[in-house]
């Protein structure tokens, strides 16, 4: 027997059956509980986009954080992204979150497998609109064998923002992280301001609230300090995933086309190697170290098949003499051809000071003078630099900058080719700290055309 939820916001005698829950209330009672979870082999999620609304296909701008889709996809894409245990990618897609999506802390990390091909049965975890209308409900969640299916009643408008839907339109990203969090065994919540609210309350209910955070991890727990986590995927063939928590072998790739063979970690679980998936497609890569619960599952991580997987920061920085932690940045894209700078930028440095940036061909997790050398393989060095800064005494106001696509498109290093993952970190002198040096955390990124 199917179970439905619903998310009502105009109520009339047909619809009170099905959404009595969701009459506005004057309770101040916080997060309630439907005794339901998700298990482990539950949490892939995938959409049918049959919308016929223009408003629900008219986001056509593409975002590296969530690849392969747009439109009313990406945007129900975040809404269930925005239940993770950390931030989805660098938490970038939404205009009104100002602290990233995934920052809900909620500690329930799904697996984002793309398109559907139809809207599937009750249980096959999809999204899609239904025709028709049901009194004052505006979607609703069946309940089957082991999954869910969520349907959208075709007679409302619905909007794929990222921007503030007209005022006859809902808005697809913030219905979705409501019904999602029914989907996932929360009831209704009388804090103010929460995701669970009874009703609509708009792009507000984008964002998870600390009730809503309260109320997933009475379900499915604190996300550990053990959890694995992936901070970076770079490269083509192999593929390198960075992180932290894998377990030393039997590591399972989750890719949205299917799961590779288990592998081993190295640098003390630290770094996978992998291969592309058969037949990949754009989605969430995940980390599984076991098959008991979400504890064993990492967060998911953008992934685009044969693209340029998006920079990003990992490893650890070592604090410097004047107890400051050098940070590593970048901005723009790397590339073998086009125009642009792509900076390696590092701040939080001793003022007046030299150093430079090295790089290799592979990560690293090596205790190095004091603090950790995050790039192996073969090492290369550039140019000596120096961090400027304020005039002494001794301070954290150096900085540094260096532009790697100026070395990939020079030839210099004939192996800076496109798909080429690389690794690259700053060090500097500071002759007080231990073996008079220091050490930023590391960019990883991946070659572009």
């Amino acid at each position: 027997m199917r179970r439905q939820r619903c998310v009502s916001i105009v109520l009339s005698a047909s619809a009170l059956a099905c959404a009595a829950l969701l009459v506005a209330s004057t309770s101040t009672r916080a997060f309630t509980l439907l005794g339901t979870n998700l298990g482990l082999g539950a949490r892939d999620v995938r959409v049918f986009d049959n919308f016929t609304d223009p408003e629900a296909n008219d986001n056509t701008t593409l975002d590296p954080n969530w690849p392969g889709v747009d439109s009313a996809p990406l945007a129900l894409w975040k809404a269930t992204a925005e239940w993770s245990s950390v931030l989805h990618g660098d938490g970038s897609g939404d205009p009104f979150d100002p602290d990233g999506l995934g920052s809900g802390g909620a500690n329930f990390d799904v697996e984002w497998e793309g398109l559907a091909i139809s809207p599937g049965g009750v249980g096959d975890n999809t999204m899609s609109e239904i025709s028709g209308c049901s009194g004052g409900v505006v979607t609703f969640t069946e309940f089957g064998a082991g999954g869910w299916r969520m349907r959208f009643y075709e007679c409302n408008t619905f909007d794929d923002g990222p921007g503030v839907p007209g005022p006859a339109a809902f808005d697809l990203q913030a219905l979705v992280a409501h019904e999602y969090g029914h989907v996932l065994g929360l009831g209704h919540s009388g804090f103010p301001g929460s995701t669970m609210t009874p009703g609509y309350a708009g792009i507000s209910m984008r964002s998870l609230s600390p009730d809503d955070r309260a109320g997933i991890q009475a379900i499915y727990g604190v996300a550990a300090a053990s959890k694995p986590r992936i901070r970076a995927i770079a490269g083509q063939f192999p593929i390198w995933i960075l992180g932290q928590n894998f377990a030393p072998t039997g590591n399972v790739v989750r890719f949205p086309a299917g799961d590779n063979p288990p592998t081993i970690s190295t640098d003390g679980g630290t770094v996978i190697v992998t291969s592309m998936p058969v037949a990949p497609i754009a989605g969430d890569v995940q980390v599984q170290i076991g098959t008991t619960s979400g504890a064993q599952l990492s967060n998911g991580w953008p992934f685009q098949p044969n693209a340029c997987h998006r920079p990003s920061t990992y490893c650890t920085a070592k604090v410097n003499s004047q107890g400051c932690t050098p940070e590593i940045d970048f901005t723009g894209t790397p590339s073998a051809s086009q125009p642009g700078a792509f900076l390696i930028t590092a701040t939080n440095v001793i003022n007046q000071k030299s150093g430079i940036l090295f790089y290799g061909l592979a990560p690293a997790g090596t205790p190095f003078q004091g603090g950790t050398r995050c790039a192996g393989g073969a090492l290369r060095r550039t140019a000596i630099q120096y961090s400027g800064g304020s005039p002494l005494p001794a301070n954290c106001s150096g900085t540094f900058a260096f532009d790697m696509n100026a070395r990939i498109q020079s030839g210099v290093d004939p192996a800076l080719v496109p798909g080429a993952a690389v690794f690259t970190q700053y060090y500097y002198r500071d002759p007080p700290s231990s073996f008079g040096s220091g050490l930023t955390d590391a960019v990883a990124f991946t070659i572009c055309p």
